[in-house]
């Protein structure tokens, strides 16, 4: 197991409440890919591979589009991962997650691989499937820990509005099933799911971009109580990727945003209604 001794002393310290940052995610992005071994680098680059699945997204719909700088890939990457699909049978591609030529198939066929999810709501079954395979217990549980928040969210929101939870909800662990089937008050995932309590009073929270708030509060609490005895390994470097990720999404939020945030999940949970003949 490699240590990382230099390169987590030098990092600096970071607080949830922090609004300025001396070393920004991108920034880091690339240390790593200079600093972390092979396998590391593999684990560190999944943290990010939900920007790369987006971006993927976004390229397959105009390749004019504007990447997320977060994503690994380059547009002129993409052109050539889709070259290759396009113009080789059985193509062998290692250059992007081994989920994407599926995804890209289906979309250009317009043959949905989950019934009644939007495009955006498969590619991400399709990410947390690759995500909670991943080796690094810590990284693979952090992914789970992620998808049933979100869920549970959905489905209270779902709840609340009147939307169908079955066309909403991501993934097929034990959370993601039980929720599709649940009518009980508190959704009934609590033995799979210890902070679903937490979770719904925070939903409960009027203020939007207050109950963001503490949704990432959770999560750092989560990080912190999974990490205490994580100093210089592979797992402390994860840690500390994913608190940085958390704050530099605060620094350019305020109550636009969290309305935006609300608008946008409502309008995801009506996309994943679906009509004949709509894509």
């Amino acid at each position: 197991m490699s240590k990382y001794y230099y390169l987590i002393a030098g990092l600096p310290e970071i607080q949830p409440d922090d609004t300025k940052l001396s070393l920004k995610l991108q920034e880091l992005q690339q240390t790593l890919q200079e600093t972390l071994t092979k396998k590391d680098r593999e684990i560190a680059d999944l943290i990010f591979q939900q920007y790369e699945a987006k971006n993927w997204f976004a390229f397959l719909k105009d390749r004019d589009v504007a990447l997320h700088p977060l994503g690994i890939s380059s547009s002129e990457d993409f052109e050539e991962v889709v070259t290759q699909l396009k113009e080789t049978e059985n193509p062998k591609i290692s250059t992007v997650p081994s989920y994407f030529p599926m995804f890209a198939y289906a979309y250009w066929e317009d043959k949905p691989l989950f019934d009644n999810l939007s495009w955006d709501d498969q590619l991400m079954v399709l990410f947390y499937k690759s995500a909670l395979k991943c080796s690094n217990g810590f990284v693979s549980r952090w992914f789970e820990f992620c998808l049933n928040i979100n869920n549970l969210l959905t489905a209270h929101t779902c709840r609340k509005h009147g939307f169908d939870v079955h066309s909403s909800i991501v993934g097929d662990n034990n959370v993601a099933r039980i929720l599709k089937a649940s009518h009980s008050r508190d959704f009934g995932v609590s033995d799979f799911f210890p902070q679903a309590e937490s979770v719904l009073r925070i939903a409960e929270e009027t203020d939007l971009l207050e109950r963001e708030r503490k949704i990432d509060l959770l999560k750092w609490a989560w990080i912190d109580e999974n990490t205490v005895f994580e100093y210089f390994t592979i797992e402390a470097v994860a840690a500390y990727l994913m608190k940085l990720e958390i704050i530099e999404r605060w620094l350019p939020l305020n109550k636009e945003a969290g309305s935006a945030i609300f608008r946008e999940l409502i309008r995801n949970l009506k996309s994943g209604v679906k009509f004949p003949g709509e894509k």
